[in-house]
């Protein structure tokens, strides 16, 4: 009788030993699964944020004099020039007559306008390629 109460008391250790063993993996990869996982909310205005895609819609992600980056709708610290809202400047300058606001006929104006359907004509033959005096 005693034996037996000495194995299930070793029994009854190792089940323990393997109980919090499981239960310690099981907090490990928990853990490493939710720091891993995305952020569901976006940053607001002032918030700090290292990609655009980390501010809400509508917002940017502008570097500050400190180095810091924070979400902002303040185009003004951006380079270049604001997207503007349609019309001639919208396609370069070029109005729908193929003449730049300047008056100035665009290097492609040679060629008919883009239907919008296939190209399917085929190209025009220039000959063969020049030979090359390595491959010789």
């Amino acid at each position: 009788m005693r034996s037996r109460l000495c194995l299930l008391r070793r029994a009854t250790s190792v089940l323990r030993s393997l109980a919090a063993a499981l239960t310690a993996t099981l907090l490990v990869v928990v853990l490493m699964a939710s720091a891993c996982a995305p952020q569901s909310s976006r940053v607001g205005a002032g918030g700090e944020c290292f990609l655009a895609t980390d501010c809400a819609p509508g917002l940017i992600c502008i570097e500050q004099a400190d180095k810091t980056r924070l979400c902002s709708d303040d185009l003004s610290r951006v380079a270049g020039r604001p997207a503007s809202d349609g019309g001639a400047e919208a396609d370069g300058g070029i109005d729908e007559g193929g003449t730049s606001d300047d008056g100035a006929v665009p290097d492609d104006a040679s060629q008919p306008p883009d239907t919008g359907a296939p190209d399917t004509s085929t190209p025009p033959d220039t000959g063969a390629p020049p030979v090359d005096a390595s491959d010789d």
